[in-house]
């Protein structure tokens, strides 16, 4: 009974014992991982821009640094080196500004008028446990004949459009100022028209008026001229008449009373 009891106790002790080494056998071996893999990160520099580009237009150069475990690099110090299609610089060396987005690093140019592609080159360079670190990265632009050709074209034709709405406005102008020196003539017409004419219209008015009076004056004064012609003409030949009647009557009596007849 002793010897079980015995047996018993330590088989106990032996699994305990064994889940006690499995439990530091795990925690060695997540200790061990970590650390490898805390010693195994790289660092990963991408580029972000790359388009194709028109002359004298805003410019960007755009890189991204993270780590392999996809953490953003954000302490790196980064340069960036331009060169023309013949290979030789625009610029070198300028230094690229953090973006809002961490990791992000930019620098802004003007395109150049030579169309082409251009080569760009950043370096960037990170310090890690006192050790400076540089990762490079290429890549390149291009500043089109096409797209430069689109924009001239399409300049041309605003600086054309721009000047026929010069020219249209000029005329409206033009005749606006006709229209308006047009309209100031026939308004002084009108103006010398009622300020003259009808003045002179309303003198003649009134002098045919003050003639017709004068007429009707002649025409009273005729007829009263007239009336005692007739008048005087009427009492001349009733007094004439008479008077030879009365020298007939003479006459007659007289000759009656040669001739011995009775006058009835």
């Amino acid at each position: 009974m002793m010897f079980r009891q015995r047996m018993h106790d330590d088989l106990s002790n032996r699994k305990i014992y064994l889940v006690i080494g499995i439990i530091l056998l795990l925690a060695i071996g997540i200790f061990l991982f970590f650390y490898v893999k805390g010693r195994n990160v790289t660092s990963d520099l991408k580029m972000v821009s790359g388009t194709e580009y028109i002359s004298n237009e805003q410019g960007q150069v755009i890189v991204r640094l993270q780590d392999s475990t996809g953490t953003s690099i954000t302490d790196a110090n980064c340069i960036v080196s331009l060169l023309y299609p013949d290979k030789s610089f625009f610029f070198v060396d300028r230094e690229m500004s953090p973006t809002t987005v961490p990791g992000n690093y930019y620098v802004s140019f003007i395109t150049p008028e030579t169309e082409g592609i251009y080569e760009e080159s950043i370096r960037c360079t990170i310090i890690r446990n006192g050790t400076p670190r540089i990762l490079q990265v290429s890549s390149s632009f291009h500043v089109s004949t096409g797209l430069n050709l689109i924009v001239e074209v399409s300049r041309s034709q605003r600086e054309q459009y721009v000047a026929l709405v010069q020219r249209l406005n000029d005329l409206d102008n033009n005749l606006t100022a006709r229209i308006n020196s047009v309209d100031a003539r026939v308004y002084g017409v009108q103006n010398y028209i009622d300020n003259n004419v009808m003045n002179e219209f309303n003198n003649v008015n009134t002098q045919f008026g003050a003639v017709n009076s004068k007429i009707n004056d002649i025409n009273v004064s005729i007829s009263d001229s007239m009336n005692g012609i007739e008048g005087r003409l009427n009492t001349t030949m009733l007094t004439n008449f008479t008077d030879l009647y009365q020298k007939f009557k003479s006459s007659y009596n007289a000759m009656a009373n040669v001739f011995d007849i009775n006058y009835p």
